[in-house]
C-alpha cells in the first residue's frame, strides 16, 4: 500500500511544532518541544505511513527517532546557495539512510523578502528551475564550476560526505498558473496540491500531466488534505462541530483579513466569491461569526475548515486555495471518499493532517488503511 511506483495508496502525515486538540487556539494547543515532536514522529513511524511533510525547524535532529519513515522537507530555492542545500541534502540523507524528500515551495513576496529574495512569481520558477539542476548536481559530487543565470559558484574540492545517496534528489512541490505547470512538469518528482472542489481539482492534475507528457516525462500527483475519522459519520461531524465552537470567531476575521491581503487578493471587506456557499461563509466572518456545517460542507464528507498547515492561508477555503479542506466520517465513509476521490483525481499519495497529530494518525492507520487495503484502487 506504500509503494513508490503509483500503484497504490502511499501515505503521509504532518508533523508540526502546533499540535493539540484545537492548534490554531492557544488555550488548546500542547506546548512545542523537540521531545514532543520525537514522541509523534515516532508514532508515525511505528504505524507505517510512508512519510511525514515535516515542517519543524530542524528535521534533521527527528531521524533517529525513526526507522522507515522519509521525510519531506520544505524549501524555498534560492534561500541557501546551492552547495549549503546539497550538503545539507547530502547530511540528511547519510544520517537517515537516503530518506529525504524535497518540498520545493515557490513561496509568497513577503516571506521571500525576509531571506532576501525579490523576484516576482514567474521568474521564482526560473529561478528554481535552475537552482534544483545546481543543487542536484552537486547532490551527486558533480565537481565542475557553475555558470548560470541566477548561480554562479567554483567548483567543488571538498570530499564527498559519505554515505547513501539518492539517485536523484527527490523533488515534491506545486504550481498551478502556467509558468506553475511548466516548471513542475520540467522538475517535480511528485506535483502537489490541497484538496480543492473535484473536479476542478482534477482539471489541475489533467494539466499537470499533459505538460509532463509533452516534455517526455510521468508526472505523479498527490493531495493535501486534512481527516476527522470517527466511528460514526455523527461523531465526526460532532468533533468538526466542536473544534469551530472552541474556535475565536474575531480571531479568525483578523487572520482572514491579513492572510488574504498577503497573498494579494483584496481584504476580508472587499472580496467575493461566486460560489454563493463560498460567498456566505465571507458573510458569516464579517459578521463575526463562524460559518456552519451547511456553509462548510462542499461535497459529501468533505468541508472547509481550519488548520495549521500554514499559517498564512486564508481560513474556510474563503480565497479558492483548499488549504483547510476535510475528509469527514466513519472509517468506511472517509476510505469510501479517499477511493473515489483517488479514482476522479488519479492522485494516489495522500498527504494528510489531524488534531491532535499522533491520536488522528493512529485512528487514520488503524482505521482506515485496514479498509483501503482491500479497495482495488490499492491492488492496482
Amino acid at each position: 500500500m506504500t509503494s513508490e511506483d503509483g500503484d497504490g495508496f502511499r501515505f503521509l502525515w504532518y508533523l508540526n511544532r502546533a499540535d493539540g486538540t484545537v492548534p490554531w487556539q492557544s488555550e488548546h494547543r500542547v506546548a512545542p518541544s523537540l521531545e514532543h515532536l520525537r514522541q509523534t514522529v515516532a508514532e508515525i513511524d511505528r504505524l507505517g505511513y510512508y512519510g511525514v511533510l515535516c515542517t519543524a525547524r530542524e528535521p534533521i535532529a527527528l531521524v533517529s527517532a525513526t526507522e522507515q519513515l522519509r521525510f519531506l522537507v520544505p524549501e524555498y530555492p534560492g534561500a541557501k546557495p546551492p552547495a549549503m542545500m546539497a550538503e545539507q541534502a547530502q547530511v540528511f540523507d547519510h544520517y537517515s539512510g537516503g530518506r529525504l524528500i524535497i518540498n520545493q515551495v515557490n513561496g509568497a513576496d513577503p516571506v521571500l523578502a525576509r531571506y532576501g529574495r525579490f523576484e516576482g512569481k514567474d521568474e521564482r520558477y526560473r529561478v528554481s528551475a535552475e537552482y534544483w539542476e545546481t543543487v542536484r548536481r552537486m547532490y551527486g559530487d558533480d565537481p565542475s564550476a557553475v555558470e548560470g543565470e541566477y548561480f554562479t559558484a567554483g567548483p567543488q574540492y571538498k570530499p564527498a560526505i559519505p554515505g547513501p545517496r539518492q539517485e536523484r534528489l527527490a523533488l515534491w512541490g506545486t504550481g498551478a498558473s502556467p509558468a506553475g505547470v511548466a516548471h513542475a512538469a520540467q522538475v517535480l518528482d511528485v506535483y502537489l496540491s490541497f484538496l480543492a472542489e473535484p473536479a476542478g481539482l482534477a482539471r489541475t492534475f489533467d494539466t499537470v500531466r499533459a505538460a509532463a507528457a509533452q516534455a517526455g516525462r510521468e508526472l505523479p500527483c498527490g493531495v493535501l488534505a486534512s481527516v476527522i475519522v470517527r466511528d460514526t459519520d455523527e461523531q465526526a461531524w460532532e468533533h468538526f462541530e466542536w473544534q469551530l465552537s472552541q474556535t475565536d470567531p474575531a480571531e479568525m476575521r483578523r487572520l482572514a483579513d491579513r492572510n488574504l491581503r498577503s497573498f494579494g487578493f483584496p481584504g476580508l471587506e472587499e472580496i467575493t466569491s461566486p460560489d454563493p456557499q463560498v460567498q456566505a461563509r465571507i458573510e458569516a466572518l464579517r459578521a463575526g461569526r463562524l460559518p456552519g456545517r451547511d456553509e462548510l460542507e462542499f461535497a459529501p464528507g468533505l468541508a472547509a475548515g481550519l488548520t495549521t498547515w500554514t499559517s498564512g492561508e486564508p481560513p474556510f477555503d474563503i480565497a479558492g486555495k483548499g488549504s483547510g479542506n476535510y475528509l469527514i466520517g466513519s472509517p468506511r465513509t472517509v476510505a469510501q471518499s479517499l477511493e473515489r476521490l483517488s479514482e476522479q483525481l488519479g492522485a494516489r499519495t495522500w498527504i494528510l493532517s489531524g488534531w491532535p497529530l499522533a491520536a488522528e494518525a493512529r485512528r487514520f492507520a488503524e482505521q482506515v488503511m485496514p479498509l483501503l487495503m482491500e479497495s482495488p484502487v490499492a491492488a492496482r
